[in-house]
């Protein structure tokens, strides 16, 4: 990571919440709601507050130098199921995205389901790239897989 990108990783906090949905935002997705910036982050701040209290944990990589989200990933540990992951643009590259896959992966119980937007092959290339395997397409997404490799052998 560069010096600009100094991040430390911590669990998401209430004043994370607006660089959060920022973010999650200029990130909006087909799978997301067909609905206006306004109506968007009124959205998000339920949507994000429901997956929490379902299990959902959020881990925000905050930029040491200004204090602001330079990226986060929801996940459910439970369940493996990986939400979302957002890097801001100013980070791409810097190892953020990497940083928040690996504490999504200490966090889980050993596998993590997501999903990548059929179009989209870098984010598909980014999981690769962390361990997980395609398992399939369904509903114009590309679903992977990781799971934790036994230390038995």
């Amino acid at each position: 990571m560069s010096a600009a990108h100094d991040v430390r990783l911590h669990p998401f906090l209430r004043p994370d919440h607006w660089d959060v949905a920022d973010l999650w935002i200029a990130n909006w997705g087909p799978d997301m709601p067909a609905l206006s910036v306004h109506d968007r982050h009124d959205w998000l701040f339920e949507h994000i507050e429901t997956l929490h209290e379902a299990g959902s944990r959020t881990i925000c990589a905050v930029n040491a130098a200004n204090g602001a989200v330079a990226g986060f990933v929801t996940l459910h540990p439970g369940e493996g199921t990986l939400t979302r992951i957002v890097v801001a643009q100013s980070a791409r590259g810097s190892g953020v995205a990497g940083a928040l896959m690996e504490s999504a992966k200490a966090l889980s119980a050993g596998v993590l389901r997501a999903r990548a937007p059929l179009q989209d092959a870098k984010a598909r290339r980014f999981f690769l790239r962390e361990g997980f395997v395609r398992t399939g397409d369904a509903d114009g997404f590309t679903l992977m897989t990781w799971r934790r490799r036994s230390s038995l052998l």
